[in-house]
Parts: C-alpha cells; sequence; structure tokens
C-alpha cells in the first residue's frame, strides 16, 4: 500500500493553521496559528470537519493517535497537534488552487499521514477518494481516470509509474508520502508539516452537510470498480447509528487501526474514534497485527474473517505440537468453553457448581492466555468484510472471546445490519442497524433502504437505476433469510448461485465454507461447469500439509513429490474431503476437485482489493483442467451411487482429486 507525500522546496506555500473552527452562521472559515478550539460552540454535528471541531474543544490535549518511530516506540499525537497539521494540509491544496467540489485521490498504506491528507481534503470541501495501491495496474488506471482528482497523495514515485501519462497530465498537485526529488507541482508532506509559516492564513469555502465526502470503489468482482460518493451527512448518519449501538467509547478506550484506510470499514471506525475520542494505535503493515497487539492492548479489535481464522489455526497447531498429556489438557479446556459457549445461548442459563468448576479450571489452564493474545483489555472483536464460517464464531466464542458480525455493502455508508453487545445470534448479520429498513425480494434477495444508501455509480447512473425497485429500495445481490426475531442470515450471492440438472440450488460459499475447515486450506473456489458438474479448486499450504503426513518433509510444489507421498496425499486429502462434506447430499459435493500450491492474489487477477474472489477469473484460469476429468473420468474415482435427494440420479461418491 502507497502514501503520498509532498516536499516544499522552490514553491512557496503560505500555510497556517494550530485548529480550526466550523461557523454555521459563515460561508468562509479562517484557519490561523491563532484560532484556538476552544472557540467552537456549535453542538450540532453536521460534517465530518464539525467532528474534529468538536473533539478539539472537549479534549485538545489527550492523546488522538499513535505511531511508531524509527526506534520502535510508539508515539502520541494530540488532537490538537492533529488538527494543526490538518489545517496546514488543507491550506497547502488551498493555496495549489485547490477549490471546494473538487475530488482528492491518495494512493498508500495506512498512516497518520493518510489521515492529514484526508481530513485537510475534507476541511476545504473536497470529496476525499481511497484509492488502494494493491490495486492491478488495469484497474488502478481505470480508478484514477475515471476520479479525475485535482490532487492526488501517493506513497512515492513508484505508484506514479503505474499511471498513464496521460491520466497523470490532467492532475495539478502530487504530494508524496516519502522525500525524494521533487518537480515544480509536487510537494513533500514532511516539508510541508515542518515549514508552516508562523502567523499566516488561508480563506476557504467549508464543506456543507449535502457536499460529498467520501468516496469509495465497488469491489470489482464482475468487472472494474465504480465510484461510489456519500455526503457528509450520510457519513455523519453512519457514525451516529454506529456509535449508537457500539456504546461505552470514550478517552480511554483504545483502538487499533491496522486495515487499509482505503476500505471504507476502517475509515468509518476511524471517524467514530473521532467522535467518542478514542485513541487510535496506526499500524501501517497489516502483517505486524500479531506482533504489537500485544504492546497495544486495544478494548475493541476490527477485522477481517480471514485474519481471524489464521490466529485460530495458529494456536490449535501449536496445541497438537505440545507433548500429549498438554495437547489433551488444551482440547479438554476448548471443548469445555464451547460448551458454556452453547449453554449461554439457552434462555435462563445458570451453570451448575460442577460445570462452573470446570469452566474456571479451564480459563486458568488455557483460556485466559488465549485471550491475553489479544491484549489484557480486549472486550470483544468486531468482523466485516466477508461472513465468518459458524465453526469459527463457535472456537472464539469457546475461548470467551465475543465476535460480533457487520454485514455492510459498498453501496450503503451505514452498515445494514450488526451483531452488538446487546443483540446477537451466531450464525446470522445481526438485525438490521437503523436507519435502514431491510427486506427480502420474492427470490429472497436483501433488500435495503435509507439515508445511507447511494443515489448511484459515478457516470452510470442508467445501470444504478435498474438495481432501485420503484419504492427506493437497492437491490444488495445477497440473498438472505429473516427469522422471527429479526436477525438476518446471508446464503450467498445471488448471481454465485446455480441450479443442478435436477433442480436443485448450490450455494457455493456453503461447500467452500466447509473445505476451508481442512488443515492448511487457505482459499476454496466451488463453481459449475458447462455440464452441469460441480467442481472446486483449493489452495493449500503444500510445505505445512505434507509436513502433517511426513514431518521430515519441506516440499513446497506438487511435481517434487515422490510418487510414495503422492499416494499419502491422495489418501489424507480423501480422508479430510470425507469429513468436511460428509454430511452433505451427494448432489451438493464437487465430483472433481483441483488442489493447488499458488495462492489466489490481488496482482493476479483472481482477487479484488477487498480480498473478494473474482470467480469469473478463477473460472477461466482453471476450466481446462477440468475438462478431461468430469463425468468419472481420471483416476480413482470408481464408487458411484444413487442418491436419493437428487431424483434417483446417480453421482459421484468419491470426487476426482489431481493436483496442479
Amino acid at each position: 500500500m502507497l502514501s503520498l507525500f509532498f516536499r516544499v522546496t522552490k514553491l512557496q506555500i503560505r500555510l497556517a493553521v494550530a485548529g480550526w473552527v466550523k461557523l454555521p452562521e459563515k460561508e468562509i472559515i479562517v484557519l490561523s496559528n491563532k484560532t484556538k478550539s476552544g472557540t467552537y460552540t456549535d453542538n450540532k454535528i453536521r460534517t465530518v470537519p464539525d467532528l474534529l471541531a468538536m473533539r478539539c474543544h472537549a479534549a485538545p490535549d489527550t492523546a488522538a493517535f499513535y505511531t511508531l518511530d524509527h526506534g520502535g516506540s510508539w508515539q502520541s499525537t494530540s488532537w490538537q497537534q492533529f488538527a494543526q497539521a490538518v489545517g496546514t494540509v488543507g491550506a497547502a491544496l488551498v493555496s495549489a488552487d485547490i477549490r471546494k467540489g473538487d475530488r482528492i485521490g491518495i494512493i498508500a498504506p495506512t498512516s497518520l499521514y493518510w489521515e492529514y491528507a484526508q481530513l485537510g481534503a475534507l476541511s476545504i470541501g473536497g470529496g476525499v477518494a481511497g484509492i488502494d495501491p494493491e490495486y492491478p495496474i488495469d484497474q488502478l488506471n481505470h480508478v484514477v481516470k475515471n476520479l479525475a482528482p485535482a490532487a492526488l497523495f501517493v506513497q512515492n514515485r513508484s505508484v506514479l509509474a503505474k499511471i498513464s501519462s496521460d491520466t497523470l497530465r490532467q492532475i495539478s498537485l502530487f504530494i508524496f508520502f516519502e522525500e525524494g526529488s521533487l518537480q515544480k507541482n509536487e510537494l513533500c508532506m514532511a516539508d510541508l508539516l515542518a515549514n508552516r509559516v508562523a502567523g499566516a492564513s488561508v480563506n476557504f469555502q467549508t464543506a456543507e452537510p449535502q457536499d460529498e465526502a467520501v468516496i469509495v470503489f465497488s469491489s470489482g468482482t464482475t468487472g472494474m470498480p465504480k465510484a461510489i460518493a456519500f455526503s457528509h451527512a450520510q457519513v455523519v448518519i453512519a457514525i451516529d447509528a454506529i456509535t449508537g449501538v457500539f456504546d461505552g467509547f470514550n478517552e480511554k478506550t483504545i483502538f487499533l487501526c491496522w486495515l487499509p484506510l482505503a476500505n471504507l470499514f476502517q475509515r468509518i471506525v476511524n471517524f467514530c474514534a473521532i467522535k467518542t475520542g478514542t485513541s487510535s494505535y496506526i499500524l501501517s503493515n497489516p502483517r505486524d497485527l500479531m506482533r504489537y497487539i500485544g504492546q497495544v492492548n486495544p478494548d475493541i479489535l476490527i477485522g477481517v474473517p480471514k485474519v481471524f481464522e489464521r490466529v485460530c489455526s495458529g494456536i490449535v497447531e501449536r496445541i497438537e505440537c505440545r507433548i500429549w498429556p498438554i495437547r489433551k489438557l488444551g482440547q479438554w479446556a476448548i471443548r469445555t468453553g464451547h460448551k458454556r459457549a452453547v449453554m449461554r445461548q439457552a434462555e435462563n442459563y445458570r451453570p451448575g457448581i460442577t460445570d462452573s468448576l470446570f469452566l474456571k479450571l479451564a480459563d486458568y489452564i488455557l483460556l485466559d492466555r488465549l485471550r491475553l493474545i489479544f491484549g489484557s483489555r480486549i472486550r470483544y472483536v468486531v468482523s466485516g468484510s466477508a461472513a465468518m464460517p459458524v465453526w469459527l464464531l463457535e472456537w472464539y466464542e469457546a475461548i470467551g472471546l465475543p465476535v460480533y458480525e457487520v454485514y455492510g455493502i459498498s453501496e450503503n455508508v451505514v452498515p445494514v445490519a450488526v451483531n452488538r453487545p446487546a443483540c446477537r445470534k451466531l450464525g446470522t448479520v445481526g438485525k438490521p442497524l437503523s436507519p435502514n429498513e431491510v427486506k427480502l425480494s420474492e427470490d429472497g434477495e436483501v433488500l435495503v433502504r435509507g439515508p445511507g444508501v447511494f443515489s448511484g455509480y459515478q457516470g452510470n447512473q442508467a445501470e444504478s437505476s435498474l438495481r432501485f425497485s420503484a419504492d427506493g429500495y437497492w437491490y444488495t445481490g445477497d440473498l438472505g433469510q429473516l427469522d422471527e426475531a429479526g436477525f438476518l442470515s446471508l446464503i450467498g450471492r445471488k448471481g454465485d448461485v446455480f441450479k443442478t440438472a435436477a433442480g436443485k440450488w448450490i450455494s457455493p460459499e456453503r461447500i467452500e465454507e466447509r473445505l476451508k475447515r481442512i488443515a492448511c486450506v487457505e482459499q476454496s473456489v466451488v463453481f459449475q461447469r458447462p455440464s452441469g458438474r460441480i467442481v472446486a479448486i483449493i489452495v493449500v499450504d503444500l510445505e505445512k500439509y505434507t509436513q502433517r503426513i511426513d514431518p521430515g518433509s519441506q516440499i513446497k510444489i506438487f511435481k517434487d513429490l515422490e510418487n510414495t507421498l503422492k499416494t499419502r496425499l491422495y489418501q489424507s486429502w480423501r480422508n479430510d474431503i470425507d469429513i468436511v462434506l460428509g454430511d452433505l447430499p451427494f448432489y451438493q459435493r464437487p465430483v472433481c476437485i483441483g488442489i493447488t500450491g499458488e495462492p489466489f492474489t490481488v496482482g493476479g487477477g483472481e482477487l479484488t482489493v477487498n480480498m473478494k474472489v473474482r470467480r469469473n477469473m478463477i473460472t477461466q484460469r482453471f476450466s481446462a483442467y477440468f475438462e478431461n476429468l468430469e463425468c468419472g473420468t481420471g483416476e480413482t474415482n470408481k464408487h458411484k451411487q444413487p442418491d436419493t435427494n437428487n431424483c434417483g440420479t446417480v453421482v459421484n461418491r468419491d470426487p476426482v482429486i489431481f493436483f496442479i
């Protein structure tokens, strides 16, 4: 991920600001180093800059952010200091002729500079687009060209090398987060912040509630990402909705900001932190999460299912590697915790003396230590971006760490539904979050209406209008179910669900969830061939998997496997697949399964920058492997039997398994 900095050398900029104040009765605001946050008088929060003005008025000297210095120590930035830097960036943009209504792009990893850039642009009435630096070159060029930013913040010059020269010529100003040689329309953030001119001031128009504030992009699972804009009013509604159900945050609460800020999820969480006064520790490299989480000691952790799954797998692997008595004790402790989790879901739950004793013993032996991996203050974790498997939710529940799933879509700045401390149900995404209105169409598609829903894709209003119902509901493309208590469960994407020859509907995500429970499986994709057969591709960490069979093995690619080990691998895979798919009717089981050690990546085109699978790309890439392996052709596929759930159709009992 990349960030943008601009250096002040030949271009002299008038910088101003120690803080800023939003004056509702005036259209023009003056930023100056003499402005004090304590002059804030408007209690009505209407825009994102209002949030910061309010926070500086309430607690200017408390810590807003913590960042790592070169020596590995955490350094704090107060709200007043943050506001000063934000004002400086805003003044620099205005001095470079960036005006209210202009769009500003940021292509960089998560950092404090990212936040300076975002709030600085918002303070002058600009719309801010977070652009993921991991975009493949074709998507990056498409996004930047269609955004048409007046200014672009980037980590370094290598980002610009990926963008066409024609597109770059249309951009007025570049600001780099890393230092380097500069041209006439380029600045460096470090110099910009260091060279504030005392006493200087800049006048500019401030944002209004209806003005464009945040720009995000659709996931791009079926094509190029499309721009989605939200106003200040919509963002404020989202902040109020989230802080209304996840309450109890204050100046003593600690967040960990580690997800990409190009992601709407993390950006909105950071806005919530401004409202509540929460301090955020910033990690630029997501891989450092588990390294620093103990130091940060957060109260709440937000994340995505893949990260939580890897933490779980790592813990389970370490327990399995222990000597027999310790291994058995660890397994017993987790089973006991799981029993507690199940009982807690029952009404009028009251543990008996024996249960209470066993639970305390399980906590003492292991569960307390497992929770300490996330720090001693952790209350719960919030998971978004994708559905978390029920078995994983239950595992975290067993160790005593609740996971609250949140369901959101790119087209709605307000989360559609949430599980929350006072209202949750495992296996669902919670109840619709007010002010959303949620209902299901006749075929089960989730529809949502509310003030947070966007008005349409930029430059594609015709396509957008087709996905709005006559009464204003947005068709999300997700299939779901609402139970009697109002909890929403997601089944899968409407476009991914397919029908068998016998007329049975199949949700590939449910089969994929089971396949990913196999040890060392990183990713899985299930799809239907033109012949109607169901097939699957599994991405596995081959080195780890072979070590389970042969502890001395260090094989990393399939072609290096010896025949004896290959035979053992085939048998091991058959056993693992039979275990995870054993209770499924045969018509839901893949007839062919390809196993590869090459992971799906954003650069390879198989994943979006939000780590969602691009099924069309994967289907095209792997289809050739299945052409000669359909309908029972291939080795070790001799067992067939009638499937009573499939109208007597003869189906494969054992799938064809092959290595890629």
